[in-house]
């Protein structure tokens, strides 16, 4: 490689274009620290010019370009750039809001120069005259913005172009483009300036401003390092960070494809419209927790999709190393980058369409639901795998879903621990690579029911059974998982002959012998003042006399109520008006209901631990039911 140090003047003042590959970050750069610290430095030169006094270059840092071979005798002169993007975007906004300024004002001797930087004379003799008059082509999704913004011709039409948004009351408008900001910025800067340096040197206006444009015209330089034939330029790229913000996974990813389809020659904007643009929104970019770090649904879609083609535990922090090691390998994955993406898009659909927030009528039987509700996102490469990689026909794939539903609903039912999971799905997808079709399902059932101990097992329907009749549920489980468990057991007593209907998703779970029973719900014969209600202990003071046999059975009964059995699904309304009355109160309350949870109470005349303990042991016999083992 080359290495040059080169002025503003000398960057664009050739017959050139900087072309910003498609695997480059957005513009990034904003007003605290980059713009301002450059226009601080631009400022310090200028008034070093201004007082008449020597200066030295100044060293912006470095550029990485590669210069691409031309495809027609008509093409300007094209360089990739592999680092620097940020800075030139940077010089070329700053440099656009002076010559917009000295148009505007009628400074010929500025504005002729200024445009000579931004725009390569001739546009009618170019094979791209649209593409190459600009003597820096951003990337896809910067482009129009960019284009925009120079071709305005003055502050005025850029804030017209591009005026602030307000949506709705909000105080604050949304957030618009860097581009324009930093456009925005150096007008607004310049002006200042000239306007208070000419007045405290009592110097004509346009005098200042050429000092000006010769300062930053000569006294800012970079060190452009030019890539020769045998430099590898991807290598190169990963070893750099743009301003101290390392790349992320996705931006070395991005990296990779897009260098291999330059090798490939194939039109990577055409292919970047097509298939990656799908990932430069604000949901791929929005950042999720899992286990402790902060990744964007970009990251994990790509560590997710390369576990479904893997069967191998990736680390979120080695993705693309991970990516490039498999890509490599013999045989060849994909006949071109385009198979390549077009699959890497189908996988993302699939990852979105499970981390897309849920819409308030999903139904209760919906997997997307279930994996929300359950927190099991760990799940996500095997269902992934299941649905795009293991050829299943639509029954098969119901019947392997079903298991892994059912593994994941029990162990949340019992409260198993979760800590392995993100080991364990893994695993289960390492069991069935290579396989695929009738194959799959009995692979699955096997893996699943090797599982043992308290982190592995898919239990039996005598755990669940054992679970339902001993453990106060609603202390355990979390309200959106105890809520589905409930909606799924109404669901499941439904018929042929019941009215088709959706269950609601604003119910509310309700204890049938409420959790303040105290009141209206005597305890062998005694109503239970409140203190010695919440306070079983109470009963052995001397003034609660009376009640000294029956603190166990207190004890007993505020476990049972937070039992599986004596818990329901009520509407909003239906809720306060049970409150905590008694049971025949409640169940003329229960009449109105149109849930066959609330249609079983009919048939009692009273509800007491024994009628609890029963429907426990029923309803766990369903929970068996709806998910089998």
């Amino acid at each position: 490689m080359q290495a040059n140090p080169r002025s503003v003047s000398e960057l664009f003042n050739s017959q050139l274009r900087y072309v910003v590959p498609m695997f480059q970050r957005l513009y990034v750069w904003q007003q605290s620290p980059q713009w301002e610290t450059l226009w601080e430095d631009v400022v310090e030169k200028a008034a070093l010019r201004i007082a008449e006094m020597e200066t030295n270059p100044h060293y912006l840092g470095a550029l990485i370009i590669e210069g691409v071979k031309p495809t027609s005798p008509r093409e300007v002169k094209r360089f990739l750039v592999i680092d620097g993007q940020q800075r030139l975007t940077t010089l070329q906004l700053l440099l656009c809001a002076f010559r917009d300024l000295a148009r505007q004002r009628e400074w010929k001797s500025i504005d002729k120069p200024l445009s000579r930087y931004l725009e390569n004379a001739d546009p009618d003799v170019m094979e791209k005259p649209d593409e190459e008059v600009f003597k820096l082509w951003p990337t896809t999704l910067n482009r129009d913005i960019f284009k925009s913004v120079l071709t305005s011709g003055s502050k005025a039409e850029v804030e017209t172009r591009h005026a602030l948004v307000y949506l709705g009351r909000k105080r604050k408008p949304e957030v618009r483009s860097n581009l324009v900001e930093a456009y925005l910025y150096f007008s607004v800067q310049i002006a200042l300036w000239i306007e208070g340096t000419a007045k405290s040197t009592e110097k004509d206006a346009e005098t200042v401003a050429f000092t000006l444009m010769q300062a930053i015209q000569e006294d800012f330089s970079v060190v452009e390092i030019t890539l020769s034939d045998g430099d590898d330029s991807q290598e190169i790229f990963y070893s750099l960070n743009s301003q101290g913000r390392p790349l992320s996974q996705s931006d070395l990813l991005r990296s990779l494809i897009f260098m291999r389809a330059e090798k490939e020659k194939q039109n990577r904007d055409q292919i970047f419209d097509e298939y990656w643009s799908k990932f430069e929104t604000p949901f791929w970019s929005g950042e999720i927790k899992r286990a402790g770090r902060t990744y964007s649904r970009l990251d994990l879609g790509l560590r997710y999709f390369l576990i479904a083609k893997t069967g191998q535990l990736v680390d979120a922090r080695r993705v693309n190393e991970e990516y490039r090691h498999w890509i490599s390998t013999k045989p060849s994955k994909y006949a071109s980058v385009r198979d390549e993406l077009a699959d890497f898009v189908r996988h993302g659909d699939a990852y979105a369409r499970y981390e897309s927030p849920l819409a308030t009528t999903l139904p209760a039987t919906d997997l997307r639901r279930v994996l929300a509700e359950f927190e099991v996102s760990t799940a996500l490469p095997l269902i992934m795998f299941l649905e795009l990689e293991a050829n299943l026909a639509s029954a098969q794939l119901g019947e392997c879903l079903g298991m892994v539903e059912s593994f994941i609903a029990r162990r949340v039912f019992l409260n198993d621990e979760n800590r392995e999971y993100n080991k364990f799905f893994v695993e289960l997808v390492g069991a069935l690579i290579g396989k695929r079709g009738v194959e799959v399902a009995p692979a699955l059932r096997a893996k699943l029911l090797a599982g043992g101990g308290g982190t592995r097992r898919w239990p039996t329907d005598e755990d669940v059974i054992e679970h339902a009749i001993s453990e106060p549920i609603y202390n355990v489980l979390k309200t959106p998982a105890l809520r589905l468990i409930l909606e799924r057991i109404e669901l499941s007593q439904r018929n042929k002959k019941t009215e088709k209907m959706e269950v609601a998703l604003n119910l509310q779970i309700e204890h049938v012998m409420p959790q303040k029973w105290w009141t209206h719900w005597p305890l062998q014969g005694k109503v239970i003042p409140q203190q010695v209600g919440e306070h079983p202990f109470y009963a052995e003071m001397a003034n609660y006399a009376e009640f000294k046999e029956l603190g166990e059975p207190i004890r007993q009964r505020n476990r049972l109520v937070h039992m599986i059995g004596n818990l329901s699904l009520v509407n909003g309304h239906l809720n306060p008006a049970g409150g905590n009355a008694g049971f025949t109160v409640k169940l003329g309350e229960y009449r109105n209901s149109v849930l066959r949870l609330n249609r079983y109470f009919s048939e009692f005349k009273e509800w007491d631990e024994q009628s609890i303990a029963t429907r426990s042991k029923l309803l766990g016999e369903v929970i068996c039911s709806i998910w089998p083992r």
